[in-house]
Formats: C-alpha cells, sequence, structure tokens
C-alpha cells in the first residue's frame, strides 16, 4: 500500500528556496517586498536571508502565513522578530499593491472595458474605483494612525502613544475592502461581453482572483502577525 503523503513539507530555513516556492506559489509575492530577488540556485532560505540581510525569524513568521492556513505564530515567535521589520514589510506591500498590482489590473481592466455597453462599463468603473478608495483609505489608516502609534510605544513615549488605533475599524476596512473586490470580480464575471478575446477574459479574472488571494494573505498576516504584537506591546506597558 502506498503510504506517501501528499501534505507539503513545512517551511524550513534549510529548505531551497527554488523547492519552497514550487510547494508555496505565494512567496513570489513575498520575497520582493523583503528586497529577496529570484535566480537564486540552490541556495536555502536561511543563505539567502543572511545574504540580502533579512531576518530568517522575519522570513518564516511571514512565509508561514502566507503559506499554512493553519499557522498562528506563538508569542515566543512573534518577539523574535523586531516590529520595525515587519512595519517594514508592511509598507512596502502597500508600495506594491499601489506601484505595481493595481496598475497592473488598470491596464487589463482598461483593455476590456471600451468595447462593453456603456451601462455595464460604468458599473464596473465605479467598483474599482471604491475598491481602489477602500485600499488607498486603509493604507493611510495604518501609515499615518497605527505605525506611528507602535512606533510610538516601541520607543517607549507613553505619554504620546495616544489611543487613537481602534481593532473594530481595522477590522471593517479589511471587510470593506475584500467585499468590493469580491463584488467587482463577480461583475467581470457576469458582464464581460461574449465578442471579447476569451484569453483576454480569462487573464483578467486570473489577475482578480490572485490578487483577492494576495489580498486574503496579506489580511491573515495583519490579524496574526500585527494585531497579536501589539497587544503583547501594549499588556507590556501595564506591567
Amino acid at each position: 500500500m502506498n503510504t506517501t503523503s501528499n501534505t507539503p513539507p513545512h517551511l524550513s530555513p534549510k529548505m531551497k528556496m527554488a523547492d519552497a516556492i514550487n510547494q508555496y506559489h505565494s512567496l513570489l509575492t513575498v520575497l520582493p517586498r523583503l528586497g529577496i530577488p529570484l535566480g537564486f540556485g540552490e541556495k536555502s532560505i536561511g543563505q539567502l536571508c543572511a545574504e540580502h540581510h533579512v531576518s530568517e525569524a522575519l522570513f518564516m513568521l511571514i512565509s508561514r502565513v502566507y503559506c499554512q492556513d493553519d499557522y498562528f505564530p506563538t508569542a515566543t515567535e512573534l518577539q523574535q522578530c523586531r516590529m520595525s521589520d515587519i512595519l517594514q514589510y508592511l509598507t512596502c506591500s502597500h508600495k506594491d499593491y499601489l506601484e505595481n498590482k493595481l496598475p497592473h489590473i488598470e491596464h487589463h481592466l482598461n483593455a476590456l472595458l471600451e468595447p462593453m455597453d456603456k451601462k455595464y462599463s460604468t458599473l464596473i468603473t465605479n467598483f474599482y474605483a471604491e475598491f481602489r478608495k477602500e485600499m488607498e483609505k486603509h493604507f493611510r489608516y495604518e501609515e499615518e494612525v497605527l505605525f506611528p502609534y507602535l512606533r510610538q510605544i516601541l520607543s517607549e513615549q507613553e505619554a504620546a502613544a495616544s489611543a487613537t488605533y481602534q481593532k473594530s475599524t481595522f477590522h471593517q476596512q479589511h471587510d470593506d475592502i475584500e467585499d468590493t473586490l469580491n463584488d467587482l470580480s463577480n461583475l467581470l464575471l457576469k458582464y464581460i461581453p461574449a465578442e471579447i478575446s476569451p484569453v483576454e477574459r480569462v487573464d483578467m479574472l486570473l489577475d482578480m482572483y490572485a490578487l483577492s488571494n494576495d489580498i486574503a494573505k496579506h489580511s491573515m498576516m495583519e490579524d496574526r502577525i500585527l494585531l497579536p504584537y501589539i497587544q503583547l506591546l501594549e499588556s507590556k506597558r501595564h506591567e
């Protein structure tokens, strides 16, 4: 009887990066945000982290959240990473969305909308504008409110660390972004005209699903790393 398991191996620093990417494709979005380029040959995760001055603990923490749905880091694992490095990664992620991911989507979307009935093209345009607005709103909130609050705690400026961050607001923004993106994907699925090239239609939808999955992973990272780390820091302030 064949007892070979189909379960992908769990990530470890000794694993070759190429093997890790073959098993977990979402790592392709993580690497550029950490400054690790492709073309790494047979090098392991640990070797590449050392080569590019990336915290091995940070890489493993982020990658496990992106790649292993059942992974929830412990307090010990969180404390092995510097909060400043986590914030830097999230800031790079925001830049990647605004400068790469969204312009790529917009390029495909504009080509699809041109021959569409005005009623549907206007509807889709408005949905996309709302989606981008929610994304930018969430990023501004993090970079102008949440991240400075965390940096104040880290620098022990307790008197200046105002409690402007609200967990309910944070979660609501995540929900708004994902709901709007799902609505947009459904509109494209239902109303892209039949005369548009099937290849272009499929490529557009695959791009949308890939973006949706990436945003979901980004949200998971914030929910499983950033928020627990905030709670950990706040609890230490009151000890």
